[in-house]
C-alpha cells in the first residue's frame, strides 16, 4: 500500500510540475492510501501529515482552478 501511495504521489509530483491541474488528484490520491497505511499501523503523526498534504493538495487543486484575477 506504502509503494502505490509513494507511486501516486510521485506521478502527481511530475504533473504539477509540469502545470496539469489534475495532477493534483494523483497526489491526493496518493496521501489517501498513505493515511490507510500509516491508520493502519498506528503512525499517527504519519498519518496527521499525510492528511495535511492531502489538504495542500486539495487546496491546490482549487486554486488552479479558479480564474486569474486581473490587476486594476
Amino acid at each position: 500500500m506504502d509503494w502505490i501511495g509513494n507511486a501516486f504521489i510521485v506521478l502527481g509530483l511530475w504533473g504539477i510540475g509540469s502545470k496539469r491541474r489534475g495532477a493534483f488528484l494523483f497526489s491526493i490520491i496518493g496521501e489517501a492510501f498513505w493515511i490507510a497505511y500509516a491508520s493502519s499501523i498506528g503512525l499517527w503523526s504519519l498519518a496527521f501529515i499525510c492528511v495535511v498534504f492531502l489538504l495542500l493538495a486539495a487546496r491546490g487543486y482549487i486554486k488552479w482552478g479558479e480564474a486569474p484575477k486581473e490587476a486594476a
